[in-house]
């Protein structure tokens, strides 16, 4: 796995990730071992897949996320495991892109998802703050 080799990469996240969203253990390990850097924006689509969303490389739309600094040994681990690459099959992937900001642009680490979308759950905006549910909302 990374562990060391990863401290000072960047990582853009766009989901539950981001600050203000869920905290459970592998939220909390990540916004712990990582400093945010900036906000930014990718090409792309935003779905939403019921508790998160899945990012692809298709559409004329544009992404909104947050640009994170790795800072701790074994975080992209953590998020590896949280994204699902050691699933079989694999829910994402992990990819270097470069990453639009107000100030330029930066190269970071993003998951891309790799199943099949539902049309119906575009998420037009690519702001998942805009179709976010906290299973809360549920009961």
């Amino acid at each position: 796995m990374g562990g060391a080799g990863y401290i000072g990469d960047l990582v853009f996240v766009y989901g539950t990730l981001r600050r203000g969203f869920i905290n459970n253990e592998a939220t909390i390990a990540f916004r712990s071992g990582a400093e945010f850097i900036s906000e930014g924006w990718v090409p792309g689509l935003l779905y939403s897949t019921g508790w998160y969303p899945a990012l692809i490389e298709e559409g004329p739309g544009s992404v909104k996320g947050e640009i994170w600094r790795i800072t701790t040994t074994g975080v992209m681990d953590i998020l590896d495991d949280y994204e699902g690459l050691l699933d079989e099959p694999a829910e994402y992937e992990r990819v270097l892109r470069r990453i639009q900001t107000e100030t330029g642009e930066m190269t970071a680490w993003l998951y891309l998802y790799l199943d099949d979308v539902d049309p119906s759950q575009l998420i037009p905006s690519g702001d998942w703050a805009d179709a976010f549910v906290s299973p809360g909302d549920y009961s």
